[in-house]
């Protein structure tokens, strides 16, 4: 099943690696708006030391655009068209994406079989899972791992896992599921053989009755609303608050929040500090908070 995208944002052409314009330089101002339009559509603040890095990337928008200047660009992403049919490819080239299968052990050594079952038990004998910033899936799918090997295959529990990104470029790596041998070193011996599937040249495909419970949508963290379809027992939204201002990590935690079920956990990574007390949250270990009743 996949999400009908909640985003505003609709790319009507395909992201695909085109010959970078070579000679555009980025002046400073169209830095400074590109940094405020990255900072009004992905909340993420960036300071003019990424000079060099939105250089390099947009260079390749400026060629499928036909532009020849960083100061054309500004113009087509500030009118109402060209905003429409360019602003998610120019995220898809400012977000940066990283993750890996199991990152942040701790987190995954709290969430053993007997933790998800016991959370399952106490939501009806389900459990419904949500990867919020899942960038290409490695999460989304290790999460995915533990609650089938938890709920033996559906049998003890019925699960789901809802993998969602800003990024389209990000989503269609999911929906994929197929990943280097680099990516999967880190997935355990028992797990790997179960899960994934050995293809040429050392890569491995993610089983398909696993990809199957992994629904995908295109949320964007900054909008006002989500729509995850459903009240969740565990949020992961892991080394993505940094890049936003201290009010709008509030705002965010606020939101994924109203989704999460008193009992449920939000997993937040391990540098990132709520710096509040009226978030219904109660810390448990390493960053995993326990929803509260309480009023939002």
């Amino acid at each position: 099943m996949t999400l009908a995208p909640t985003s505003a944002i609709h790319p009507n052409r395909p992201v695909h690696p085109v010959p970078a314009a070579s000679g555009a330089i980025l002046d400073a101002d169209s830095l400074r708006t590109l940094i405020e339009i990255v900072r009004e559509t992905c909340g993420i603040t960036m300071s003019a030391a990424k000079r060099t890095m939105l250089e390099t990337r947009l260079r390749r928008r400026l060629a499928a655009n036909g532009l020849d200047d960083f100061a054309s660009y500004v113009r087509l992403l500030r009118t109402p068209g060209g905003r429409a049919d360019e602003l998610q490819a120019f995220t898809d080239c400012v977000v940066t994406n990283q993750t890996s299968f199991f990152r942040e052990a701790p987190h995954f050594d709290h969430l053993t079989g007997a933790e998800l079952r016991r959370l399952a038990e106490a939501s009806d004998r389900s459990l419904n899972i949500w990867s919020a910033a899942a960038s290409s899936g490695q999460e989304a799918y290790s999460l995915a791992m533990i609650a089938d090997a938890a709920s033996e295959g559906g049998r003890l529990f019925d699960w789901s896992v809802l993998a969602t990104d800003i990024s389209v470029r990000m989503l269609e790596a999911v929906r994929e599921g197929i990943y280097s041998e680099e990516d999967i070193q880190p997935v355990p011996t028992t797990l790997r053989q179960q899960y994934l599937r050995p293809l040429k040249g050392g890569r491995a495909e993610v089983c398909r009755p696993l990809r199957q419970r992994v629904r995908i949508g295109q949320i964007n963290l900054m909008h006002e609303r989500y729509m995850p379809g459903r009240v969740m027992d565990i949020i992961f939204c892991r080394n993505v608050l940094i890049y936003f201002d201290p009010q709008t990590q509030v705002e965010v935690v606020e939101k994924l929040c109203r989704h999460l079920r008193p009992g449920g956990l939000l997993v937040l990574g391990h540098s990132e500090a709520l710096r509040t007390k009226h978030l219904p949250l109660k810390l448990l270990r390493s960053n995993i908070h326990e929803r509260v009743e309480a009023p939002l």
